[in-house]
C-alpha cells in the first residue's frame, strides 16, 4: 500500500512517510523521513506496522540505504527499528537510545556527520529535553533541521519527569537556534518554514508555563494535582497523567534555579 496521503515529497531529496498512528501525542501520526538521493538515510522508522514499512520500501525504491537513524527511543519512532535494520541497513542512534532499546547499532556522537553525497551531509546533534537520549539532525546544504519530538510542527512537546528536563530543553533550543535553520521538519505535525520563530515560540511557551506554576504555588497550590487544576483547568482526563509529569519537570527546573518550593502532597 502506497497511499499518496501518507507519502509526501518535501523538496529535493527528502520524502515524508506518515504512519497510521494518530493521537493526542502523535498528532496526525509519526513521520518517517527518507533523506538523500542515490544514497539515503531512513530517519525514525516508526511503529512496527508492516503497511508503514512497505510504504517506506516504496520510497526507497532500490536505492542504497546507508543507515537507519533514530531521534530517540520512544516507541512511536523506534518500534520498527529492529525490523528496519534487518531489512535495510545498520542502526545509528545515540548510545543511550541503543541501550534503552537493547539493540545493536553504531552509536552517533554529538556533531558526527553521515555523508550521503555532495548535496547531503546529515549532522547529528545531541538535543535532550523531551527525552534524555534525543538527537536532532541537520542538513548543512539545505539548512533543514529534523527535530524529532524536541519541537513539533504544532502545539508543544511533552517534557515528562524524570526523563524530560526543562533545563536541557532550553539548552537544546538555544543550540538549534544558533544553527539558523531554514526549516524545521518535526517528528509530528507539519513542516515549519519560519524555523527561528517556531523555536522562539517554543521557548516562550515554556517560560509562560513556568510562571504559571510559580503563580499557582504563590496562590496556595499544595500538590501537583492542584497546580494542574490551576493551569490546565479544562484538560481532558486522558491528559492528566502527562500534565502531572510535565509539572514535575517544571518543579525540578525551579528547584535547580534556586527557588524555594513548598513541600507538596502527593
Amino acid at each position: 500500500m502506497t497511499e499518496a496521503s501518507n507519502i509526501r515529497t518535501l523538496g529535493y531529496g527528502i520524502t515524508a512517510v506518515r504512519a497510521d498512528n494518530p493521537g493526542a501525542l502523535t498528532l496526525t501520526g509519526t513521520q518517517t523521513y527518507v533523506i538523500g538521493n542515490e544514497h539515503i538515510v531512513i530517519l525514525d522508522p516508526g511503529p512496527a506496522d508492516p503497511v508503514h514499512l512497505d510504504r517506506i520500501q516504496h520510497v526507497v525504491d532500490g536505492r542504497t540505504v546507508e543507515a537507519v537513524c533514530l531521534t530517540h527511543a520512544h516507541s512511536d519512532h523506534s518500534a520498527a527499528a529492529d525490523l528496519a535494520t534487518h531489512r535495510w541497513a545498520p542502526l545509528r542512534a545515540s548510545a543511550e537510545t541503543l541501550s534503552r532499546l537493547n539493540l545493536q547499532g553504531v552509536p552517533l556522537v554529538d556533531e558526527e556527520t553521515i555523508a550521503l553525497s555532495k548535496e547531503f551531509t546529515l549532522r547529528a546533534l545531541n538535543s535532550p529535553g523531551h527525552s534524555g537520549d534525543h538527537l536532532s539532525y541537520f542538513v548543512e546544504s539545505t539548512r533543514d533541521l529534523f527535530t524529532g519530538d524536541l519541537v513539533l510542527g504544532e502545539g508543544s512537546t511533552m517534557i515528562a519527569a524524570p526523563d524530560g528536563s526543562v533545563r536541557a530543553y532550553f539548552q537544546s533550543l538555544a543550540k538549534l537556534s544558533a544553527l539558523q535553520p531554514g526549516r524545521l521538519i518535526p517528528g509530528h505535525g507539519p513542516v515549519v518554514d519560519a524555523a527561528s520563530e517556531r523555536i522562539e515560540e517554543s521557548r516562550v511557551h515554556r517560560l509562560k508555563r513556568i510562571e504559571q506554576v510559580i503563580m499557582a504555588l504563590q496562590e496556595g497550590a499544595d500538590s501537583v494535582e492542584s497546580i494542574r487544576q490551576a493551569i490546565y483547568s479544562d484538560l481532558p482526563v486522558s491528559h492528566h497523567v502527562a500534565a502531572n509529569l510535565t509539572i514535575r519537570a517544571y518543579l525540578e527546573y525551579l528547584a535547580e534555579e534556586g527557588h524555594k518550593l513548598p513541600i507538596l502532597t502527593a
